[in-house]
């Protein structure tokens, strides 16, 4: 027989995985096929309770929701529902990895999507869309206030896909996703941050004159840093070496748990600050876009930012989207 359970609200890919393995294991389970995507895992098993098979599912899953610029952790409730999930079709045979790499779809979350498939965060910015600091959206919601039509989009991006595998740091364990991003996108950072600061005072010394807009990108871009350096360290001294620790089998004490959820809380808020500078450049760069009588150094200048904003986007996505709730979980 089989039972189909309906997991709306669920949005952390993390805990899906673990929901889903864990249902696997449960005796009498033949086969669990699911789609976080579209809000349904679908199970054949011998006579199994429904409630054991919720519970199986409960015990692992959350949602996450922002509440302002806070991070909370939501429970989900099972729902046994009286038809399969509705992405297996008549067939009703499609293997797990078959079912996550179905079409986009509006119900998914923009994080979700993302973590599905990094390349297509590209085709999410060219709409408008935020992903990184607005991840636990839907795709519906998002388009819909960005005054596009869900379906379209969702067509859109399932068209632009690749056979692109999903990320593989979309699945790491906490203390290994910190690492993760220590090594790559703090390391890009420290590394580009005086780079491009140089190449701004460059152009401004040279092309000022002639494009008084770049004094305003000067000081926007020392906003960026002076925002971003702490935020960096911050990280790199207190959050991560937590994270670590705990994810070495450490339990961790209800007040070391509050401590990180409320620096976390605070990181987020900053995340949506850079998320805003970076707004504002892209506006008075209009596009990153090199004027005709802009020299090499100005059109090296603007490239970096672009880079810098492209790497800005998938880093604030990987903390607020997958990290993040991941850490958050520890409460429960």
């Amino acid at each position: 027989m089989h039972t189909a359970l309906n997991i709306d609200g669920a949005n952390c890919s993390i805990c899906f995985n673990e929901a889903v393995d864990n249902l696997g294991r449960v005796d009498g389970v033949r086969t669990v096929q699911g789609s976080i995507g579209e809000s349904c895992i679908d199970v054949e098993h011998d006579d199994v309770p429904v409630e054991s098979l919720a519970s199986a599912v409960r015990d692992h899953l959350h949602g996450f929701e922002m509440y302002a610029s806070e991070i909370r952790m939501v429970p989900i409730d099972p729902v046994a529902v009286g038809t399969g999930c509705s992405h297996l079709g008549a067939a009703h045979q499609a293997p797990l990895a078959a079912v996550a790499a179905s079409d986009i779809v509006p119900s998914m979350t923009l994080g979700e999507i993302v973590n599905l498939q990094p390349t297509l965060a590209a085709e999410l910015e060219q709409r408008g869309l935020d992903y990184c600091c607005h991840g636990t959206r839907t795709l519906a919601a998002a388009a819909v206030d960005a005054g596009l039509d869900p379906q379209t989009v969702a067509d859109e991006l399932s068209a632009s896909r690749s056979k692109e595998p999903p990320a593989e740091w979309s699945s790491l364990e906490p203390a290994d996703l910190a690492d993760h991003i220590d090594s790559v996108h703090h390391r890009y950072l420290w590394s580009e941050l005086p780079r491009i600061g140089n190449l701004v005072d460059k152009i401004v010394n040279v092309h000022g004159d002639r494009h008084p807009e770049l004094v305003e990108v000067q000081r926007l871009y020392g906003e960026l840093r002076a925002d971003f350096e702490p935020h960096l360290i911050q990280e790199e001294e207190v959050i991560f070496p937590m994270v670590r620790r705990f994810g070495g089998g450490t339990h961790p004490a209800a007040a070391d748990i509050a401590l990180l959820a409320e620096r976390i809380d605070s990181l987020s808020a900053e995340h949506e600050v850079v998320g805003g500078l970076l707004e504002d450049l892209r506006r008075v760069t209009n596009g990153y876009a090199t004027p005709a009588d802009g020299c090499a150094s100005y059109a090296a200048c603007y490239v970096a930012l672009a880079g810098l904003e492209a790497d800005t986007h998938l880093h604030v996505h990987k903390e607020n989207n997958v990290l993040f709730p991941a850490v958050l979980a520890l409460r429960s």
